[in-house]
């Protein structure tokens, strides 16, 4: 739950979570904001009535797709992308068993998702990529690459997050 942490959504503000299922970090930054502002998300109604959370407007979306209507529209875009799950391989031991084809195509559609969730922030927002996995390939590589090409986003360390112990 660092993400949300990290990106520390101030009361009112528009987020769009672009891969929710099934919406821990939703449910998450919308509490962290009071149940104020908007969490645009994916296929998470039943969490979001199960907590009571009236600030989620749960709805279907295919992150590999632009949606031309939520262009340049969001505070915080969160981008925590499809992965191969090795960083939870523990909480999750079939990981292991998975054929590596399987995660061959990954980094390709991680990137697809990162650069359409780049296009929804707004001038000045936040932009977060996040994965469960421990791969370079997914992860920092994939960061770098998108720095590369879109030169108006900058990588911002995490210098001080408050993580409830």
């Amino acid at each position: 739950m660092l993400v949300g942490k990290v990106m520390n959504p101030k009361e009112n503000s528009l987020i769009l979570d672009v891969c929710s299922a099934p919406g821990g970090k939703t449910t998450h930054m919308a509490t962290l904001m009071n149940n104020t502002g908007q969490v645009v998300s994916r296929l998470i109604k039943a969490s979001a009535n199960r907590l009571g959370l009236t600030n989620i407007d749960a709805q279907e979306f295919d992150g590999m797709k632009l949606d031309r209507e939520s262009i340049a529209k969001f505070d915080y875009v969160l981008a925590d992308v499809p992965c191969s799950g090795l960083g939870i391989i523990r909480r999750k031991p079939e990981i292991k068993y998975k054929e590596k084809e399987e995660f061959r195509e990954l980094p390709s559609i991680q990137k697809k998702i990162l650069e359409n969730a780049a296009k929804y922030v707004k001038v000045g927002g936040t932009l977060i990529y996040s994965t469960c996995t421990i791969q370079d390939n997914e992860n920092i590589n994939v960061v770098n690459e998108f720095l590369q090409k879109y030169k108006n986003f900058e990588l911002a360390p995490i210098k001080e997050v408050n993580v409830d112990l």
